[in-house]
């Protein structure tokens, strides 16, 4: 969702040993580059980015957390041009639009942190709602994240118009989601486990419905330790396992040029 490309180092060094690896950064990070506000239009420039190191499949595919949403856009647009994706990968990569918790699990959330927080939260709470109502807050705080980080902040604003317009479209091939344990800051009515952006957290981050046989791989960490150090390197070993399994000779011979 933040475009940055070099938060997968440590994976791509790990993966490079077996294979070459390259990354796609977003557009946008950069000065002078507007981010892409559609799935379908981004996917397209990064195939022609992919084109003219491999002009042809088979492709090897994978994307970290909404980065998994375009990596599964340029499988989609490679297989109807009638070229093979032999491996599609999410790394804990969710619907572009998850499902809005109940009411009664906001209820749910609601007890337990008074519960936790005693009976002045909810005084606190309701504070809390005014101000925002009225626009209150750390204005110097804002303006300081302006000033250090607007280019992640235009990334992750054209993601969420892009992820909002998206039509996601069934594809049949392999896909496969790497995900770390589950893990809840709440539990909702019925038990659901919640996290603390208020997303139910579930097995198949609910892509079965999309992609019935989607294969769910457990790693270890959480949703941004699953790729640092220590954890990546169960992930890398695990990513290395379903590339094997795919298959295909990596030799080219303009990566042994370019070597």
């Amino acid at each position: 969702m933040f475009g940055n490309v070099l938060n997968l180092r440590y994976l791509a060094s790990l993966l490079q040993v077996d294979r070459p690896v390259y990354g796609l950064q977003a557009r946008g990070l950069f000065r002078g580059e507007t981010p892409h506000e559609d799935f379908v239009e981004a996917a397209r420039d990064y195939i022609a980015e992919m084109r003219q190191v491999q002009p042809q499949g088979p492709y090897h595919l994978g994307g970290y957390s909404g980065g998994g949403l375009i990596a599964y856009e340029v499988a989609r647009q490679l297989e109807e041009a009638g070229d093979e994706v032999a491996t599609l990968i999410f790394l804990d990569t969710p619907l572009p639009v998850r499902p809005d918790i109940t009411r009664r699990d906001k209820a749910a959330i609601k007890l337990q942190e008074m519960r936790e927080n005693g009976a002045g939260w909810l005084a606190r709470w309701a504070r809390d709602k005014v101000v925002a109502r009225l626009g209150g807050g750390d204005s110097g705080e804002l303006e300081l994240q302006g000033a250090s980080a607007v280019h992640n902040a235009e990334i992750e604003a054209a993601f969420h118009t892009g992820r909002f317009k998206y039509a996601l479209k069934p594809r049949k091939g392999p896909v496969t989601l790497f995900r770390p344990p589950l893990s809840g800051r709440w539990k909702g009515a019925d038990g659901t486990l919640i996290n603390e952006y208020r997303d139910y957290v579930v097995e198949d981050n609910f892509w079965r419905p999309v992609l019935p046989h989607i294969e769910i791989v457990e790693v270890p960490g959480d949703h941004d330790s699953m790729v640092l150090e220590p954890n990546v390197r169960t992930l890398a070993a695990k990513i290395r396992e379903v590339l094997d399994r795919a298959g295909h000779d990596f030799d080219w011979p303009h990566l042994r040029a370019a070597e």
